[in-house]
């Protein structure tokens, strides 16, 4: 694992109580690897966990990749070219479906986070097997596309 993207996992709670989930953990280890100011953004992350509010749809870490690439890639006005964002965003979700076969949580984990039979070691389990190499996985790509690329406006 690099070790800028320690920072990724350094709050993630593993399914336990306490710490951050899989997005809000991935924007933690974002902004400080990019030096963006995280508080903010970790709030808005917050419900992105569990595939959106724990109802199983896309990764929660993989929409923070996405945010962050829309951060470094994204227009800040209307006639700009979405290109670039779309171009990032797309190569991201690419690499995560070729290599996890699927982008929605509960594919993803086998869970269903809703279900109260699906909060204990299960889920712990789940969170250390699956999701924490999904959080570095994403952090790499994402620092991987930002450090390729020469377009968009924040270049």
């Amino acid at each position: 694992m690099e070790k800028s993207c320690e920072e990724c996992l350094r709050y993630f709670n593993s399914g336990g109580e306490g710490g951050f989930n899989c997005a809000e953990s991935t924007v933690y280890g974002l902004t400080t690897i990019l030096d963006i100011p995280a508080n903010d953004l970790i709030r808005i992350a917050t419900p992105f966990g569990g595939g959106l509010s724990r109802n199983g749809y896309i990764c929660g870490s993989l929409l923070m990749g996405i945010l962050f690439l829309g951060y470094r890639f994204g227009r800040e006005n209307p006639n700009a070219s979405r290109v670039p964002a779309y171009q990032a965003a797309d190569t991201l979700v690419q690499k995560f479906r070729s290599k996890y076969g699927a982008i929605d949580c509960r594919e993803l984990t086998g869970l269903d986070l809703k279900r109260i039979d699906n909060t204990g070691e299960e889920k712990q389990r789940v969170h250390e097997t699956v999701c924490r190499p999904i959080v570095v996985q994403v952090c790499q790509w994402v620092r991987e596309i930002v450090e390729t690329s020469s377009s968009g406006p924040r270049a």
